[in-house]
């Protein structure tokens, strides 16, 4: 498991005109940080950034990552004009009082200081219970046998209503990747009968087909059509490797992530052989990113870079997410030239005009 789940915005921010999710002390904290990571953390530590009572952007780390990992949250969120952050550590050991952590949780307030955010709560979780830091020796506030957590509540409901969903486990994720090794079989066999066909056409024209080839797909994938047949995910798999179509099809599908679709693409990856993995599964990441699931883009990306470890793409999305760059603003730079390449691939002329591909 990976130090850090990449800082992501919520997937309700103001920024793209949703309705922001938002929350009222640390009980309803608590209750959404699982839909805001997509799995119920364990031995982590949850930062959420709020501006005002909205949830602006979130990150999960494993309990042994130093403090230090906290810099691209909290670059995104001053970025995104968050002002306050709240600190949830999970950990099963612990018990009540005296509460452990106390030193990370001061190194972590001095990151904060330097983002001019204020820690205005801090929650140890284990158990199926919670503590605040903030008045551990105040039983008036907390018992010292904890407070139940609560699985469901006005901020759980919430985040459902918006289509969030909380898995068991980060494995969860990870498993929805997995490879699905009959299927793979299957697309390899129909993707050495694409490589056995001899073309002699124009390469627009070759181009042109294969982005038709994606967009059918989509299409195909929105009408709830279920998984692709062999011979449909090998057609589109062969497509991406030509760079103009991936990113044409970067910028057809990244800022729209419909359930449906990403759904179909998902099967796409799992299906994709290991030199074919690597575009389906980096869109697939910048999808999620786009979305506000950095874990899920996270896991995306390492399954790119496992297919392909050169792969230039995968490594510049890695590059933003590590650097807590907002998603919004990444995606829409990136995908302003990529529409570009698919108006000029419909066209049949060549992708990137008179400029020579990189």
């Amino acid at each position: 498991m990976p130090a850090a789940d990449e800082p992501h915005n919520s997937p309700s921010s103001s920024r793209d005109g949703r309705p922001t999710l938002r929350i009222s002390g640390p009980a309803q904290v608590l209750q959404i940080i699982p839909y805001l990571l997509g799995f119920h953390p364990e031995r982590s530590v949850v930062i959420v950034a709020l501006k005002g009572k909205g949830v602006v952007v979130s990150a999960r780390y494993d309990i042994e990552a130093p403090p230090q990992c906290a810099e691209p949250l909290c670059h995104s969120a001053a970025a995104a004009g968050a002002d306050r952050a709240i600190v949830a550590i999970y950990d099963d050991a612990i018990n009540g009082s005296p509460l452990p952590h106390l030193d990370y949780l001061d190194a972590l307030g001095h990151v904060f200081d330097r983002y001019g955010l204020s820690g205005v709560d801090a929650l140890a979780v284990g158990n199926g219970r919670w503590w605040s830091y903030l008045c551990q020796n105040n039983a008036d506030c907390c018992p010292s046998e904890g407070t139940e957590l609560e699985s469901a509540g006005v901020a759980a409901t919430g985040a459902v209503a918006q289509g969030l969903v909380a898995l068991p486990a980060r494995a969860d994720l990870e498993a929805e990747l997995a490879p699905d090794l009959i299927g793979m079989a299957n697309v390899l066999t129909s993707l050495i009968e694409l490589g056995e066909v001899d073309d002699d056409r124009p390469d627009v024209v070759v181009r042109a087909e294969d982005w038709t080839a994606v967009r059918r797909f989509v299409r195909r994938a929105r009408r709830g059509a279920g998984p692709p047949a062999p011979e449909v995910a090998a057609r589109v798999l062969w497509a991406l490797m030509d760079r103009a179509v991936r990113d044409a099809t970067v910028g057809f599908l990244a800022t729209r992530p419909e359930r449906e679709v990403s759904t179909a693409w998902r099967e796409l990856v799992r299906v994709a052989p290991p030199p074919w993995r690597a575009p389906a599964a980096t869109i697939y990441a910048l999808w999620c990113f786009a979305a506000g699931s950095g874990a899920r883009s996270n896991i995306a990306v390492d399954v790119a870079l496992e297919a392909d470890p050169t792969y230039s793409m995968a490594h510049l999305l890695a590059e933003a997410q590590t650097g807590g760059i907002n998603p919004l603003e990444f995606i829409a730079a990136v995908t302003d030239e990529c529409r570009l390449v698919g108006r000029r691939i419909q066209r049949k002329r060549q992708p990137w005009g008179r400029r020579p591909a990189a």
